[in-house]
This record gives structure tokens, C-alpha cells and sequence, in this order.
């Protein structure tokens, strides 16, 4: 009963809690899409002036891009994780049925004929725990994968503010507010992966 209420309070819902979490990550990382957009058309009005900001609205790009396929895998492994948890709850109940018989059973001639079912049971059991575990694992790389982004993001930033300093300012404060959301964005996507990682941890 111990491994039923465990895979029931923890797997099933650390998936659901992950996946609702992952909402506010797309969210953001469609606002850095939507803002290195606007990078870009500035980048095109502002002309020479500004050229070195195109390298930086390209990286903004495919930030976005990849931070939403990264989202889309993890929501299909929240959802793999989901479908496996109940596949070993079920297999759990199968070997406490069978544990019960077993015990309801003793000293009774035929007890013994269904002990190669209730073996074959405990390997499925434990094959499904493998396969859960498996994609546990696979879900805290993903989520890795996206906080290492978010890191390397800071970098960017960084190289950002430098240059929005140097351009036209007539341009400036723009490209200033456009790094400024990027920053933010990026800030909000760690803070929620890092939540993310603790419900896996937990559990």
C-alpha cells in the first residue's frame, strides 16, 4: 500500500504540477520571441548604426524557438510519466492481489499453481518502476537543458546593454526596454524551471 500511495501522490501529480508550471515558460519565452521581433524591425529602421545588434536579435530568436520545442518535450515526458505511473500503480495492485491470495491460500493443494503468475507480475512491477524512473530522469535533463539557455542568456544580456549604450540615442532607450524584457523573461523561465527541478527533487 506504501508503493500504491507513493506512486499516487508523487509521480502522477509531480508530471501535473510540472506541466502546469510549464504554461508560465511558454508564456515567456513567446514574449522573447515577440521582443527580439521588435529588436529586428528596429535593427532594420536604425540601419548601420546598429548592425551589431543583429547577432543579438538572431541568438533572441533562436532562444525562443528552441526554449518552446524544449517545452513541448517536456510536456510530452510529463505525459509519458503520467501514463507510466498508473501503469505501475496497476502493477502494483496486481502483486498485492496476488500477495493477498498467496496468504489467503497457505496449505490449500493448489496454492502453488499460480506462483509463475504472480513472479511474472513482480518483474512487470518492477519494469514499469525502471520505465518510470527512466522518464523522471529524462524530464530533469530537459529542464536543465532550459535553465543552461537561461544562463547563457545572462551572458547575452550583458553583451546587449553594452551595445544598446553605444547606439544612436535616438535608438538607445528602445533597445534598452527591449533588453530589459528579454532580461526579465529569461529571469521569470529560470525561476519556474528551478520550481520545476524542487517538485522532482521532492519527490
Amino acid at each position: 500500500m506504501a508503493v500504491d500511495f507513493e506512486l499516487r501522490t508523487t509521480f502522477f501529480i509531480t508530471a501535473v504540477a510540472v506541466s502546469a508550471r510549464l504554461s508560465a515558460v511558454l508564456k515567456e519565452a513567446k514574449n522573447i520571441s515577440l521582443e527580439a521581433m521588435n529588436a529586428k524591425a528596429l535593427v532594420a529602421r536604425a540601419g548601420e548604426n546598429v548592425r551589431t545588434f543583429k547577432p543579438i536579435t538572431d541568438y533572441m530568436v533562436e532562444l525562443a524557438s528552441d526554449t518552446i520545442n524544449l517545452v513541448e518535450d517536456i510536456n510530452r515526458e510529463a505525459l509519458l510519466i503520467s501514463r507510466s505511473s498508473l501503469t505501475a500503480l496497476r502493477g502494483s495492485e496486481a502483486v498485492n492481489h496476488f500477495n493477498r491470495a498467496k496468504i489467503k491460500s497457505e496449505g490449500a493443494l493448489y496454492a502453488h499453481t499460480y506462483d509463475h503468475a504472480y513472479h511474472e507480475a513482480e518483474k512487470d512491477l518492477q519494469q514499469f518502476q525502471l520505465e518510470l524512473i527512466k522518464n523522471t530522469r529524462r524530464l530533469h535533463e530537459l529542464l536543465e537543458e532550459i535553465e543552461s539557455r537561461m544562463l547563457a542568456a545572462n551572458v547575452v544580456t550583458s553583451t546587449s546593454r553594452l551595445e544598446a549604450a553605444t547606439v544612436s540615442t535616438i535608438y538607445r532607450a528602445n533597445f534598452e526596454a527591449i533588453v530589459g524584457k528579454f532580461e526579465n523573461a529569461a529571469k521569470n523561465i529560470r525561476s519556474t524551471v528551478q520550481e520545476c527541478r524542487k517538485v522532482l527533487n521532492v519527490r
